[in-house]
């Protein structure tokens, strides 16, 4: 997937934030393989903001685009009997020509990405994806090994290879977020992810006829928004994103597979459905509020809770309380008048249970009986306050 290239960019902004990569310095001067090719005289920079001026097309719509070629001397498999094309990625960077004049416009090509693998390579001593895994992925506790597809010589394909788990995405996410920390750890330069953020040229930008992307740049391999949240994002053709949101402090992953190769069949929908969960999640914040999101019980009259019992409190519109007493389904009602809270009609489902949740599930309902107000605390829990004192400790999730 796409989002691959956002991993590769940003190793190579480490790369330069730590200084063993000079951003001015022609492709050639550390890749001489390249000299006779379209990135000879292009600079690192502008094969990390892809403003290079390539004769490549990657309409993957057009059976002749320069993108099947690509993809045939990266496959892996035996090529067929007579083929006399290039046989690796790197092969096939060296066949790519001159069109135009580098750093005039944005232009999405994959080949750029590989070429900024091929610099990893070259600074580092070993592949884009050894360095992931060491500089990056075996610090972040993700849960499952991640793998990259290769060519047939064993390259890692840095502009689309990259295969992980979604929950693990959201791990490499949240240490963007956090400015490359993890665990208190500096793992990678938070100089590297400001450069990100930063963006590049919007005028460059503008000249590939985004329409729905007005006013974005891209730098490091991500797209940068400029939006008022800051937002900036890893991107994959069939709708593959890694969302990050700085001011919403707010990661979203989303595997896709539209059918259409092109962001524009789901970037109508998915643009405004990220910015609402963002809008949603500091409303939350700000508000402070009964209302919202799901309070999960962790303690009830200073007895504890019975482990995993999933007991809950869902404060519902219109003075409708719901969630969970153990095992059995919540229904009441409630009032709330300036901290001021009663709860009433409280009811459960009839399901039998252990007799354990049983007894806490009683318990449960007649604490709710109790309660006369509450607060949020500066650790936001939610404490229901009888007239002793805190009956009942809640958090979200």
């Amino acid at each position: 997937m796409s989002v691959t290239k956002s991993l590769t960019g940003l190793m190579a902004e480490v790369l330069v934030a730590e200084g063993k990569l000079d951003e001015t310095a022609p492709i050639a001067e550390m890749i001489p393989e390249l000299a006779d090719s379209a990135f000879g005289d292009a600079t690192v920079q502008q094969v990390l903001e892809m403003t290079t001026a390539l004769d490549y097309s990657e309409d993957y719509s057009d059976p002749d685009a320069e993108v099947w070629v690509y993809a045939e001397a990266g496959s892996p498999l035996p090529k067929p009997e007579g083929y006399v094309g290039p046989r690796s990625y790197f092969e096939y960077l060296q066949t790519v020509q001159k069109k135009g004049e580098h750093g005039d416009a944005f232009g999405y090509k994959t080949v750029n990405s590989d070429a900024a693998g091929w610099l990893i390579a070259r600074t580092t001593g070993v592949s884009a994806a050894d360095y992931l895994s060491n500089r990056i992925w075996s610090r972040i506790g993700a849960e499952r090994e991640a793998f990259y597809t290769v060519d047939s010589i064993g390259t890692p394909f840095a502009g689309g290879g990259f295969n992980a788990t979604l929950r693990d995405l959201g791990r490499f996410g949240q240490l963007i977020l956090q400015s490359g920390t993890w665990n208190e750890e500096q793992v990678i330069p938070a100089k590297a992810i400001e450069r990100i953020r930063e963006g590049g040229s919007k005028a460059t930008f503008a000249k590939a006829g985004y329409d729905l992307l007005t006013g974005w740049s891209y730098r490091g391999m991500w797209w940068v928004s400029h939006d008022d949240h800051g937002s900036f994002a890893a991107r994959g053709v069939h709708g593959q994103t890694i969302w990050v949101d700085p001011t919403a402090e707010m990661v979203i992953v989303r595997f896709a597979s539209n059918p259409i190769a092109g962001n524009a069949a789901s970037d109508p929908t998915s643009l405004p459905a990220y910015r609402a969960v963002a809008d949603y999640l500091m409303g939350q914040e700000a508000s402070a509020k009964l209302s919202g999101r799901e309070w999960y019980i962790e303690d009830i009259d200073s007895k504890g809770v019975i482990d995993n019992s999933a007991a809950s409190l869902l404060f519902l519109p219109e003075g409708r309380l719901a969630g969970n007493v153990s095992c059995n389904r919540l229904v009441a009602s409630y009032t709330d008048e300036a901290g001021a809270l009663s709860i009433g009609n409280a009811g459960a489902t009839s399901m039998l249970c252990p007799p354990a949740l049983m007894e806490q599930e009683a318990r449960l309902l007649a604490t709710l009986a109790t309660v006369e107000g509450y607060t949020i605390d500066e650790t936001d829990a939610l404490l229901l306050n009888a007239a002793g004192g805190t009956v009942i400790t809640a958090r979200r999730r």
